[in-house]
């Protein structure tokens, strides 16, 4: 994988840290007009090694806090469609110009509501911002394999609890990390990101082999980790939805 010194030094920035996801929906009761700002915030306090920002509003206000790495993406949702991140070259374009290091994309084995695979938005990326760090959301090791072939420099299973296969929506799937990292040796990096709860499972993703952990909800929004006690204490009646 060819890099430049910039790619470099950001992908050194992350190196076995923390990257925070801070993200909420307008229908969470946390939401509050610049709530971004203070969970990233929060999160360089804490010692994050970098940022995961929705949308380039967002993005653009959390740019000026930190030099920290940003990885941006932009979440449209479209009836024909279950692919949402960052779908198109247009919204690509947008992340880039608030601010973000690294763009992320769906790449999984899924149409957009274009009709074209949403991995085809790596090659496209490639094209036009060959400048740019992208980060590949799949949702096992085949779409790992494929992204990184056709040119991305990261992948993680963000994707992952969309699996039809997936072994759980509710814990970490080490296993599939595994796997994951396997087929990214010599192509590119692995980011662990998905039902990561607690420093220890922070760690054990690190043991093996990703190259960073990405946490959200867990520590940026407090509704879901109630609902997750909750959710065992009453003997699983409530779901955790796969959209939040």
């Amino acid at each position: 994988m060819q890099l430049s010194d910039t790619q470099k030094t950001l992908i050194a920035q992350l190196k076995d840290g923390l990257i925070v996801s801070c993200q909420a929906k307008k229908t969470d009761p946390i939401y509050l007009p610049e709530i971004i700002e203070k969970m990233a915030a929060s999160a360089i306090w804490g010692g994050a090694n970098g940022l995961r920002i929705d949308t380039p509003m967002n993005i653009t206000a959390v740019r000026v806090l930190t030099k920290l790495p940003i990885i941006g993406l932009w979440k449209l949702y479209h009836k024909e469609s279950d692919v949402f991140i960052t779908p198109t070259l247009e919204a690509v374009a947008a992340v880039i110009k608030a601010g973000a290091d690294v763009v992320a994309v769906d790449a999984t084995n899924r149409q957009t509501a274009e009709g074209e695979m949403a991995y085809d938005i790596i090659k496209k990326i490639k094209k036009h911002y060959p400048d740019t760090l992208i980060l590949a959301d799949i949702r096992n090791e085949t779409e790992a394999e494929r992204a990184l072939d056709l040119g991305a420099h990261m992948v993680a299973p963000t994707l992952y609890r969309f699996d039809p296969d997936a072994k759980s929506t509710e814990d970490p799937d080490f296993n599939m990390l595994a796997r994951i990292v396997k087929v990214a040796q010599g192509k590119g990096f692995v980011l662990m990101e998905g039902k990561i709860h607690t420093p220890e499972q922070a760690l054990e993703s690190l043991f093996h082999g990703a190259h960073s952990v990405v946490v959200g909800s867990t520590i940026t929004r407090p509704h879901l980790t109630t609902l997750r006690f909750t959710r065992k204490m009453s003997h699983y009646e409530n779901d955790i939805p796969l959209y939040y």
